[in-house]
């Protein structure tokens, strides 16, 4: 299985690219490449632009489509991968533990498989079987962007918070990093476990 890590945001609410925004000594999407790099043996950046990531030791492919939506990343991950399933995972989640995207791999199954933590489902963490292709594209040249409207036309599995405070009770991987203080909560996080 494959892993596509989607940095094709704008990062509005944070005011500047918020996945190369320094963190100690790396990136935002520094450790998030990390922690995928020891779980999949192929780890890719999607991006709109791709100078913009062109440090960061994995190859980098740009959208297929002009729409601003993760989903359209999420589309591009499912029509380049020869595989039938691909990891998907938010380069904005600095915190991501190798062993929580190791529950994803094992775990997954059915069309799409996403996290449902604290009632909230993430679905950029998760597993798409690369058959929704089609759907996908369709859905997008339909003009729809929301990713969450997706999910409920598809069977979606589930894996629920019990299971994921097995490997991280403190249930850190899932920090989104959007605002100023999200960063600060990220850098107290990596300063205590350092």
């Amino acid at each position: 299985m494959e892993c596509f890590i989607l940095a094709g945001g704008q990062s509005r609410r944070f005011g500047t690219d918020k996945l190369l925004e320094p963190i100690n000594s790396k990136r935002t999407i520094d450790y998030v490449v990390a922690s995928a790099k020891e779980v999949f043996p192929k780890v890719y950046v999607v991006a709109k632009d791709k100078r913009k990531f062109g440090d960061l030791g994995v190859p980098i492919v740009e959208d297929l489509l002009q729409e601003q939506t993760p989903l359209v990343g999420i589309y591009t991950a499912l029509e380049l991968s020869p595989r039938e399933r691909v990891a998907i995972l938010s380069g904005d989640m600095p915190l991501i533990r190798p062993e929580v995207l190791r529950l994803l791999k094992e775990r997954a199954k059915g069309s799409i498989t996403v996290f449902r933590v604290g009632g909230k489902v993430y679905p950029l963490v998760g597993v798409y079987s690369t058959f929704l292709k089609r759907e996908l594209y369709e859905f997008l040249k339909q003009g729809k962007k929301r990713v969450m409207d997706f999910l409920s036309r598809v069977e979606c599995f589930y894996i629920e918070e019990d299971e994921v405070r097995e490997v991280d009770p403190e249930l850190c991987s899932f920090v989104n990093m959007n605002t100023r203080e999200d960063l600060e909560r990220v850098k107290e996080w990596i300063l205590r476990e350092s």
